[in-house]
């Protein structure tokens, strides 16, 4: 495999200043430290049953799409995790066969990262920036993003991001994108990103899209109201306010 450039020869190649990647970065801490802190107070974490159940249902759904795809089982498959938070997702991956020593992780808040690697020591965590990725060329058999690309405001930085995730991502990998789709009207550090714009940022992969996760203003009174409920509107694939793309590198 070929050995990565120097990381920030690499951003400036890209036409991005330093200086805006940092500041860009600086910004998501401070929304992300800020957004955690009444989560930590009032239960509104992972365990929340909502998110509980988003998470299950993205996750089952990707069981299958994988195995349509031949990805049987993972074994022996290298795996990373752009804004891998706590970990969750590769923990998740280990029980489709994925080895420990495969599966690398990588996030921005040193915060999420102590909770990785406490949870999960065999796993490979790193602290950093998805602009920058400490990888080779062709690394990786599948890279996953969760919710990264919209909380990144700056389009220049996105596209940084997209290249580098596609440089570390081997040909025929699978590049598994999950993200809104809308903008928030309530939170301006978030930023809905449709087709087009996936397209855009994924050049020279074939793409497949599923709408999923009931929209959570609606599905976190919904499951508190009546899981039935739910149920139904999780349906509707009009309420659903995430795409799950599958991209494979040509």
């Amino acid at each position: 495999m070929q050995q990565q450039t120097e990381p920030k020869k690499q951003v400036v190649r890209q036409g991005l200043n330093v200086k805006d990647l940092e500041d860009e970065s600086r910004r998501i801490r401070k929304v992300y430290k800020q957004r955690e802190r009444p989560t930590a107070c009032h239960g509104a974490s992972p365990s929340n049953i909502y998110e509980r159940r988003a998470h299950l249902e993205r996750n089952e759904l990707l069981v299958k799409i994988l195995h349509k795809q031949g990805f049987h089982s993972l074994l022996g498959m290298r795996i990373l995790d752009v804004g891998c938070a706590g970990g969750s997702l590769l923990r998740h991956l280990l029980d489709l066969g994925a080895r420990p020593g495969d599966c690398f992780g990588m996030d921005l808040l040193e915060e999420r990262l102590r909770v990785a690697t406490h949870l999960s020591p065999n796993l490979g965590f790193v602290l950093g920036n998805g602009a920058l990725l400490p990888f080779p060329d062709d690394a990786f058999d599948i890279v996953f993003q969760s919710a990264l690309f919209t909380s990144v405001l700056d389009p220049r930085i996105k596209r940084v991001i997209s290249s580098e995730i596609l440089r570390t991502l081997r040909k025929g990998g699978r590049f598994v994108w999950y993200d809104f789709i809308y903008n928030n009207p309530r939170n301006a550090n978030v930023r809905g990103i449709g087709r087009r714009e996936i397209k855009e940022l994924l050049p020279n992969c074939r793409l497949r899209f599923w709408r999923v996760t009931l929209a959570p203003p609606i599905g976190r009174i919904a499951i508190r109201f009546s899981p039935l409920l739910y149920q139904v509107l999780s349906q509707l694939p009009l309420l659903r306010s995430h795409y799950l793309c599958i991209a494979e590198k040509l």
